[in-house]
């Protein structure tokens, strides 16, 4: 009996570190698994603010392709009109319709800046949302680090592209009309990638030797609804499990 009972605190004696170490490393993964949820939470987040803002900008772009139709065909007209008058020689339809030309190209002229002004504007938002997101993601790893007492992580912010406004004019022109670009989602979405070194600290590294590292991502971007643009945490290119 007596030696059953001393077998038993043997064994305990020397699973006890083990039980230990396991603990830790529970306590240990649950900060980080709180890290990474604050890391993806901040990303998305952002990233859907920084859409939301666009949003508007290209609602407003497609709108305008209406008026762009407008305004090109009412140009054909004003030119064939002159150029008839012309040729048969009457002078004041001529002259009528070359003004008319003349102020249907500065309203082409004024709605092509207003085009190219809507997809500035967002271009500049993109811009600045994809710094303030990366901003961010620093100051998220920064805030919790308090919580990894057994664990030394490393993160590094990759550089994914700067989106720009996914669109294309549809032929080189004036005021022309535009349309979304292929792979439109991909192309429009605010992604950000990071990438997790990480090793343990001790007590855990006197007894777990781990050192090992893993990439993260999140995308944002806007999709066509049935009535309107929105926006939309997307996979696209960045689907892999292993990042998400």
């Amino acid at each position: 009996m007596r030696n059953q009972q001393g077998f038993a605190a043997i064994l305990i004696l020397a699973l006890l570190p083990i039980l230990v170490s396991g603990l830790f490393l529970v306590a240990a993964m649950m900060g980080f698994l709180q890290l990474d949820l604050a890391m993806k939470h901040t990303c998305r987040s952002e990233g859907l603010q920084g859409q939301e803002k666009v949003r508007p900008h290209l609602e407003k772009l497609l709108s305008l392709n209406s008026k762009a139709v407008k305004l090109k065909a009412q140009l054909i007209s004003a030119q064939a009109k002159a150029k008839a008058a012309e040729a048969a020689g009457n002078i004041p339809v001529a002259t009528a319709a070359e003004l008319e030309v003349l102020r249907i190209e500065g309203l082409r002229l004024a709605l092509d800046a207003q085009q190219k002004q809507l997809i500035q504007q967002s271009n500049l938002q993109l811009q600045r949302s994809h710094s303030s997101t990366r901003t961010r993601l620093y100051r998220a790893h920064r805030e919790n680090q308090t919580r990894l007492n057994f664990l030394t992580i490393k993160t590094q912010i990759e550089n994914e592209p700067i989106p720009r406004l996914a669109v294309r004019p549809d032929f080189p022109d004036t005021a022309p009309t535009y349309s979304p670009e292929p792979d439109f989602e991909v192309r429009q979405a605010l992604a950000q990638r990071w990438q997790y070194r990480i090793a343990l600290r001790p007590p855990l590294s006197n007894f777990l030797k781990a050192d090992f590292g893993f990439e993260k991502a999140c995308a944002v971007t806007l999709t066509k609804g049935p009535l309107r643009w929105k926006t939309q945490i997307t996979k696209g290119r960045y689907s892999l499990k292993s990042v998400w």
